[in-house]
C-alpha cells in the first residue's frame, strides 16, 4: 500500500522562495557531518522532484555551490542565504546515461505549525566526512585578535570556500566552558542552525569581509552575514542605531540592543577545531518571544 502523502509548506527567510513538498509524515531526518553540510547545519529529507512545487520564485535563481568532485549542487538564496536544496549523484551518471539526481530538502526551512520540530526529531548520521576528496579547511592569515584573555585560545576557521576567514580568541570552548553557547529557533537563526557565542568585538577578527552579504529584516538592527560564494552564515552584524531610533522602539528592545552593542556573536560551526556536538549548547525560543513576530509566508 502506498505511504499517504502530506503536505509541508517552507521558504527561505526572505520569502523569495516559497515551495510545497509532498512526504510521508517527517519522522525522523538526515544529518549528514561533510564539511558542507555541518557548516550549514542542513538537516535533510531525501524528496522526489515531482512532488517539490515552487510556489514563488524560481529555484533556478537559487545560488549554486559545489566542490570537490562537484557531484552535489548546494542551493541557496541570494538575498537571505538560506540554503533549501541540495542536488546531485552519490555516482555520476556514466555517458550517455539517464539518471535521476538526487534532490535533499533541507527541513530546516519547513514553516512552524506543521509538527515538525528538529530539535525534538530523531536524526539519522550520515558520515559523509568520510568520502573523498577530504576537505582541506582554509588557513587564516589575518591579524590575531586585539583581547587579552587569561588562559586563552585562538580558534581560526572559515566559510566552506575559504573566501572568509574567522579568528576568535577566547577562554577554552569545551564542555566544561562557562561562555554563553546557544542555538535559536527564531525565524532565521532556526533555518540557520547556527551554534552561537558571544565574545566581545576585540575578541574577533574577520578575513575577507568584503566576501559577506548582509542580511537585514524586521527591526533590521542586526544583520546576519554568510559567505556569497558558498553561503555559510558567519556572524552577526549590528548596524548603526541613533538615539531617535532607539526612541522608537519597545523599551524592552532598545534595552536588549544597547546590552549587544560591545558584543560580536560569531557562528561556532565555521571554526576547524571545534565540534559543536561537543559542547554545552542552550536552546532559546525566539521564534515565540522576539518582536515582532515572524510572519510565515
Amino acid at each position: 500500500m502506498a505511504q499517504e502523502l502530506k503536505t509541508y509548506r517552507g521558504n527561505c527567510h526572505c520569502a523569495a522562495y516559497v515551495y510545497e513538498i509532498k512526504l510521508p509524515e517527517v519522522t525522523e531526518l538526515t544529518e549528514c557531518n561533510c564539511s558542507i553540510c555541518y557548516k550549514k547545519a542542513g538537516l535533510w529529507s531525501l524528496v522526489k522532484r515531482e512532488n517539490l512545487r515552487f510556489v514563488k520564485g524560481d529555484p533556478d535563481t537559487l545560488t549554486n555551490y559545489t566542490f570537490g568532485k562537484k557531484t552535489f549542487n548546494h542551493k541557496f538564496c541570494p538575498n537571505c542565504g538560506i540554503q533549501l536544496l541540495v542536488v546531485g549523484y552519490l555516482e555520476p551518471p556514466k555517458p550517455g546515461e539517464e539518471k535521476e539526481p538526487l534532490t535533499g530538502l533541507n527541513v530546516r526551512t519547513f514553516q512552524h505549525g506543521q509538527g515538525v520540530d528538529v530539535w525534538k526529531l530523531e536524526k539519522k548520521p550520515l558520515d559523509g566526512k568520510s568520502w573523498p576528496p577530504l576537505y582541506e579547511p582554509a588557513k587564516y592569515t589575518g591579524t590575531e585578535p586585539k583581547a587579552e584573555i587569561e588562559g586563552g585560545k585562538l580558534y581560526t576557521g572559515s566559510c566552506h570556500c575559504g573566501a572568509v576567514k574567522v579568528a576568535l580568541k577566547s577562554k577554552p570552548l569545551d564542555k566544561a566552558s562557562t561562555e554563553r553557547i546557544s542555538e535559536c529557533n527564531c525565524s532565521i537563526c532556526g533555518r540557520i542552525g547556527a551554534v552561537w557565542v558571544y565574545p566581545k568585538k576585540e575578541q574577533v577578527e574577520i578575513e575577507g569581509a568584503e566576501n559577506l552579504a548582509i542580511y537585514l529584516f524586521a527591526t533590521k538592527v542586526f544583520g546576519k552575514s554568510f559567505c556569497k560564494i558558498c553561503g555559510v552564515q558567519v556572524h552577526n552584524v549590528m548596524q548603526p542605531t541613533t538615539e531617535e531610533q532607539f526612541s522608537q522602539m519597545p523599551k524592552e528592545n532598545a534595552d536588549f540592543i544597547r546590552g549587544a552593542i560591545h558584543i560580536q556573536p560569531v557562528n561556532l560551526r565555521v571554526f576547524d577545531d571545534l565540534d559543536v556536538h561537543d559542547l554545552n549548547v542552550g536552546q532559546i525560543d525566539g521564534y515565540n518571544f522576539i518582536k515582532p513576530l515572524y510572519v510565515e509566508p
